[in-house]
């Protein structure tokens, strides 16, 4: 059993991070970040270069080694990633196009054409999703339409962690979490229907080989050693999807238990036994991690990015101040946001900056600011922002409650989470008790596990668990704030519905007059 170490890579919508795990003391003993680009070249268009994630892991892990003498000791690594993104790989090896990920709306026709070719239900019950733009199929179909030349070149369709797994050993591979976001997956017996795929108008050969995460894939390369600093013949296991990967780094590993994972977007995971059936498709259905277990699970755009928006527009004197005390610009501006009484003084924020996910699948839908007063200031639009990500939070929370899923805590995991301002606002307008851990990331973590479990020092990803994962603290929701809260949700959930007509046309405006 060569090497003590595991390395796991999780590559986010705007971030890669890494870390390395000591499997005889079960501790993290080093870590890397490295950013990467989104672009939006139209309105509605969200795109990534595959070639920039490569960028990004190979700089999270040199951050890794420079931290201590690891490189000739890492067994094994796994990466984890962002999901729904279509990225078209070349037989060579190459990206055709920039993937479009998972915030990308512009193929709502296709989406029409596969309810027409194949049916809802069906993609419902052999999936366990709906038809959106957010999934792979609709995006190729796109991409055969107005690509067609690119799409008879694309060899596989890879997830983002798959392409970089693939930089890695060479394999075309896919883990099951990422085959979820594919409709022609059956999720339920871990295999690809072939008569899905034929009906959409994707042939079956366009899709990888699917593995389970733990499960070793390849080795690394000569290449990839000498581009990453890994030793060549490195072992490299399948990995997972980002939400996968942090359920099990944050310790969420048995059905009936839940987390609520913040970055640039959110998402709401529960777990459930993959042979119950959920006949709820507003919420998402995918494989955890772990074999038997499916994460019933509602992804959420524009949460954690709606504070960073607010930064980049109109925090520059927070900027300044952060810069030069060394202190976090995000601590400043919440610090104003909690002077405010609960309820914002009656403004609400829907966070729909570029379309809206679970529940309302829209991708047409806006950003509003709503209840504007001659006395609202700024940090009530800093608490506005806060509170309404977190309705957007308990609408797939009330939805969940109503199919017959138990959710009575979450576990937190994520950058926002970090803030117990905004857990308290979370846990008060959700009415959840919130458990906070000691895990700094909890994807990248989980995906060291499964390349520890692939290296044979694990014998199940379960097993160090325990001894990784401690919960510190637990944010209390008030029960009369809740009460509050749910008045003002029931106004918030109206004012989306009511301008649905007006999203509508504004849409469509921003593309008859090419606004970006």
């Amino acid at each position: 059993m060569a090497g003590r170490y595991a390395l796991g890579i999780d590559i986010g919508t705007t971030n890669v991070k890494a870390c390395i795990l000591d499997t005889k003391n079960n501790r993290v003993v080093a870590s890397g970040s490295q950013e990467h680009p989104l672009f939006h070249p139209k309105p509605g268009y969200a795109e990534q270069e595959g070639d920039n994630y490569w960028k990004a892991v190979v700089s999270s892990i040199k951050q890794c080694f420079c931290q201590g003498n690891f490189a000739e000791d890492v067994a094994a690594v796994g990466l984890s990633g962002l999901v729904g993104v279509m990225l078209p790989i070349s037989a060579d090896g190459k990206p055709l196009r920039p993937g479009m990920i998972w915030m990308d709306a512009r193929s709502e026709e296709e989406c029409q054409e596969i309810r027409d070719r194949v049916g809802e239900a069906t993609i419902n019950y052999i999936n366990g999703n709906r038809v959106a733009p957010w999934f792979i199929e609709p995006k190729a179909l796109w991409m055969k339409k107005h690509e067609p030349d690119l799409f008879e070149k694309t060899h596989k369709l890879l997830s983002p962690s798959g392409y970089c797994t693939y930089r890695m050993c060479r394999e075309f591979t896919i883990n099951t979490g990422d085959a979820g976001l594919f409709y022609p997956y059956e999720y339920q017996k871990e295999a690809w229907n072939p008569d899905v795929a034929e009906r959409i108008g994707i042939p079956m050969d366009k899709y990888a080989k699917i593995y389970r995460s733990h499960e070793v894939v390849g080795q690394v390369t000569a290449q990839a050693a000498e581009e990453t600093g890994l030793k060549k013949g490195t072992l490299v296991v399948a990995g997972g999807t980002d939400i996968s990967s942090a359920a099990l780094g944050c310790g969420v590993i048995k059905a009936g238990q839940a987390y609520y994972s913040m970055g640039t977007g959110s998402n709401l995971g529960i777990m459930i036994p993959t042979e119950q059936r959920v006949e709820e498709y507003r919420i998402l259905k995918w494989p955890h991690v772990l074999p038997g277990l499916t994460m019933f699970d509602g992804p959420m755009a524009f949460t954690g990015v709606s504070l960073r928006w607010f930064r980049d527009m109109f925090a520059d004197q927070e900027r300044l101040i952060a810069d030069r005390s060394n202190l976090n610009i995000f601590d400043l501006l919440t610090q104003q946001a909690a002077k405010i009484k609960p309820g914002a003084d009656g403004l609400l924020y829907l966070p729909y900056m570029g379309n809206t996910l679970s529940p309302n699948w829209n991708s047409q839908a806006k950003g509003v600011f709503f209840g504007f007063r001659l006395s609202t200031t700024r940090a009530h639009m800093i608490r506005a922002l806060v509170e309404g990500v977190a309705f957007d939070l308990y609408s797939n929370v009330k939805i969940a409650k109503d199919a017959g899923v138990r959710v009575e805590e979450l576990t937190l995991n994520g950058g926002p989470t970090k803030s117990r301002f905004w857990n308290q606002i979370t846990a008060n307008v959700t009415n959840l008790p919130l458990n906070v851990t000691d895990v700094l990331e909890a994807a990248p973590l989980g995906d060291a596990i499964l390349a520890a479990v692939g290296a044979g020092h694990y014998s199940r990803p379960i097993d160090p668990v325990d001894s990784l994962v401690n919960i510190v603290g637990t944010v209390k929701p008030d029960p009369q704030i809740h009460e509050m809260y749910e008045e003002f949700f029931a106004i918030w959930r109206r004012i989306y519905f009511n301008l649905l007509d007006e999203m509508k046309d504004h849409h469509e405006l921003l593309y008859k007059y090419n606004f970006e």
